[in-house]
């Protein structure tokens, strides 16, 4: 391992309550989380999953007609001039409309304009009903870090993260929306909810810096857990968790020289470099049929 020069990049994710339909509020909203983000000095911000629209659809109509498209929508353009007026940059969710099919997109987007989309690969409940899944994971250069990126239920999947840390990324961007359904522990004493748990496992196994910006209050009986988090690439929160129910905008600086850094276990261990490939061929997945029971006491949305 050689020692370099810090290289340290300053992280704002951006905890707030977009709303159900009303596109030209959540427009607004971004902006000024954007802009309060800026004047704190981040380089980078991310924003919740599906801040154009709001996340609990009431159906087809409603899906379809909150749906922007990626190059030429609204919301895109408003955010890319908020980018050039600020000079930051930003990742956030879109319901993005395009080759006919919806999908819970990730945007990047700065004062050159939309640098990237990645369209969420991993689909969460009622999400199946409105969106298609993405086919492919995205990383993209920025002139201050090389990021990844994913949404919410993405975490869940080790290998989503271990491929962006494969593929050169140093931090990992993750809009979502934690929802209170299905969970029978919905945060800990110490206010983290089981999201940032998977945060911190994917930074900690990969080396990678991870910045999650949950949303808060509560859509058609569903109701999100906040507790946004910035990781650093050591797996300890740098940033957070923020508060279960209120508005926080967290701030952290990232020294990226310490990614790899991170991957350096000990002198003789490395993360990406003592993988075993060869030993991890996927198995066919055990055959699952019908739905799991109601548990008395589950918070479960319809």
């Amino acid at each position: 391992m050689t020692e370099s020069a810090s290289r340290t990049v300053r992280i704002a994710v951006a905890q707030y309550e977009p709303h159900i339909g009303d596109l030209n509020g959540n427009r607004a909203a971004a902006v000024a989380q954007v802009e309060a983000a800026a004047a704190q000095g981040a380089q980078l911000v991310v924003l919740p999953e599906l801040a154009s629209s709001g996340y609990v659809f009431s159906g087809e109509e409603e899906a379809g007609r909150l749906a922007e498209d990626a190059d030429s929508g609204e919301s895109v353009a408003v955010l890319v001039g908020a980018c050039r007026r600020l000079g930051v940059y930003v990742v956030g969710g879109l319901a993005e409309i395009g080759n006919g099919c919806r999908h819970n997109s990730a945007v990047v987007l700065g004062p050159e304009g939309r640098l990237a989309t990645y369209r969420k690969v991993h689909l969460f409940y009622d999400e199946q009903s409105w969106f298609q899944p993405g086919s492919g994971l995205v990383v993209v250069d920025l002139p201050f870090a090389r990021v990844g990126l994913a949404i919410c239920y993405d975490l869940w999947f080790p290998e989503v993260a271990r491929t962006l840390a494969l593929r050169g990324a140093e931090l990992i961007a993750v809009p979502t929306n934690w929802v209170a359904s299905f969970r029978r522990r919905l945060h800990d004493e110490h206010g983290y909810c089981q999201g940032d748990i998977m945060a911190m496992a994917a930074a900690a196994a990969n080396g990678t810096a991870v910045a999650c910006a949950d949303r808060v209050g509560e859509e058609r009986g569903v109701r999100f857990l906040g507790a946004s988090i910035i990781v650093g690439p050591d797996g300890w929160p740098l940033a957070g968790p923020a508060s279960p129910d209120r508005d926080q905008l967290l701030i952290a600086d990232v020294d990226l020289t310490a990614v790899e850094r991170a991957r350096w276990r000990t002198p003789r261990n490395h993360l990406l470099r003592d993988r075993r490939p060869a030993l991890y061929a996927s198995e066919p997945p055990p055959e699952v049929s019908g739905r799991p029971s109601t548990v008395a006491g589950d918070p479960i949305a319809s």
